[in-house]
């Protein structure tokens, strides 16, 4: 289903992080529909050519680009590509970042500063780098996190993750007001529960064969999110009709939030 106009982000340019697989690459698709060239970048070099040419296929002009967010130097290649293939940096999406379930108790020190240097981290450094840019063009430009729809509640299982995103919150309140004198917006989402074959994958092995059938049955709307619904979200915060929003935080979680949210681990 095509909501926006097909122009609405012409002559845009977009970078979306972890824009290979699941909610990157639909988020990646949804911008291009909307008029948006898109650079996708993640770590999988081979994800990422196979996304770019299903996307080129379907009339979007994108580009790919493997890239490790923990590393500055590789952050600055990645909108240095930008700039040479479409001219400069309109939007920029972070999608990417990870996590897994483990109780606190057992959390190792290696384990929490991998999620917090790639979510946390890795965030800032695309964040700072873009922005650089968009101060450069003086043009402005619409930055979005994806985070997630328990930040404020907590989710026992995955402490790590919780503290990051919240980090990344603080960061986009604080940017929201040094960078709006550039014109720069920068807002987040908190999608609840979106599945993906990797989140499939992933939960099925460390959280039991039914847990997303599980959590499902705590959600008020009865289901799980469409992918294209949180692309939506993000073309719309893209584009002019969200030219009046910055450092807001906005959930998308079928209303899971008001009740128990989401567990990884009992508790």
């Amino acid at each position: 289903m095509q909501i926006f106009s097909k122009n609405l982000l012409a002559n845009q340019v977009a970078i979306v992080t972890g824009g290979g697989t699941g909610i990157g690459k639909q988020i990646a698709k949804t911008l291009g529909e909307s008029g948006a060239k898109v650079v996708i970048a993640g770590r999988r070099k081979e994800v990422l050519e196979e996304t770019r040419n299903e996307l080129v296929k379907e009339g979007i002009e994108t580009r790919a680009f493997s890239i490790d967010i923990r590393v500055p130097e590789q952050v600055q290649q990645l909108v240095d590509f930008t700039v040479e293939s479409f001219g400069k940096v309109d939007i920029l999406v972070n999608n990417a970042g990870g996590q897994f379930p483990k109780k606190s108790e057992e959390l190792t020190p290696n384990g929490w500063n991998a999620v917090i240097h790639n979510n946390l981290n890795g965030t800032f450094y695309v964040t700072q780098a873009v922005a650089k840019q968009m101060i450069k063009q003086g043009t402005g430009g619409a930055i979005t996190n994806i985070l997630v729809s328990f930040l404020h509640r907590g989710a026992p299982g995955i402490a790590h993750s919780v503290a990051a995103r919240n980090g990344v919150y603080g960061m986009m309140r604080t940017l929201a007001l040094e960078w709006a004198k550039y014109n720069i917006r920068i807002n987040s989402i908190g999608p609840g529960l979106f599945v993906t074959e990797g989140m499939k994958e992933e939960m099925a092995s460390s959280a039991g064969p039914h847990f997303i059938e599980q959590v499902t049955q705590d959600v008020p709307l009865g289901r799980t999110g469409k992918l294209q619904e949180l692309g939506w979200l993000v073309t719309y915060l893209s584009c002019p009709a969200a030219e009046y929003m910055t450092g807001e935080f906005i959930v998308i979680d079928g209303g899971n939030s008001l009740g128990r949210g989401l567990t990884f681990v009992p508790y």
